[in-house]
């Protein structure tokens, strides 16, 4: 009776562990909340720009979304707006949070700062960065779409894969652009489709599945509050 007993918990043992190698490990990627460049309709890049309250608010609205998921470990930009939408995202709970170079915005250099209005106006070829990447040209400091993809799959490649057995579930915490370029390179698609839809709103939350080296998207930009006027 006492062996019986012991098998069948040896069996329940290795079906748990079974599942544990098969479940794989989930990856969060968090855009920021809004600030007040967002708004306006600044370029923001690598400048640091702070939440507005708004933005604050998009965060605990999004902390109170995810609260059933139990996050292992935190990345974020160094960023003033991703680090300040983890810390509130993570709020409360013993999971660390550690800044990544690698995860921040795309540099703009010497756009930073203007509005795409006064972009459109004087029909600045920096435009092309958002509506025509195959023929943006780098100029005055400006990061390229594979400099930006580069860096995200290097943060992909040394920091999540070979994490996959030890963490289930893994937030990063970082800018549109950003999500953008590791989405192009988990889907393998062209430089043309950098910006395939959806947008990435403020606090949207993409789900990726990490499972024996492959990742596969769950849910892309899912947020947890309604946009305002719509």
């Amino acid at each position: 009776m006492h062996n019986e007993e012991g098998l069948d918990s040896i069996k329940k043992i290795r079906y748990a562990i079974g599942k544990l190698e098969v479940l794989g490990l989930k990856l969060y990627l968090i855009r920021h909340g809004e600030t007040d460049w967002n708004k306006e309709f600044k370029i923001q890049g690598s400048s640091d720009i702070e939440l507005n309250e708004y933005g604050r608010e998009l965060a605990f609205m999004t902390r109170e979304g995810l609260r059933h998921v139990p996050f292992d470990i935190g990345y974020t930009s160094p960023l003033k707006r991703a680090k300040e939408t983890g810390e509130i995202i993570l709020g409360g709970r013993n999971v660390p949070l550690y800044e990544d170079e690698r995860v921040k915005e795309a540099c703009f250099g010497m756009f930073e700062g203007m509005t795409l209005k006064e972009l459109e106006d004087r029909n600045d070829p920096f435009l092309d960065f958002f509506n025509d990447p195959v023929h943006f040209e780098t100029t005055n400091g400006c990061e390229t779409h594979r400099e930006v993809i580069g860096r995200a799959v290097e943060f992909l490649e040394d920091m999540i894969l070979p994490n996959e057995r030890k963490y289930q579930h893994v937030a990063v915490f970082s800018h549109g652009a950003w999500i953008h370029s590791l989405l192009t390179h988990i889907y393998g698609r062209d430089i043309e489709e950098f910006w395939h839809a959806p947008r990435q709103e403020n606090c949207g939350v993409t789900t990726i599945e990490v499972k024996d080296g492959t990742c596969h998207v769950l849910k892309e930009s899912e947020i947890f509050y309604n946009k305002d006027g719509e």
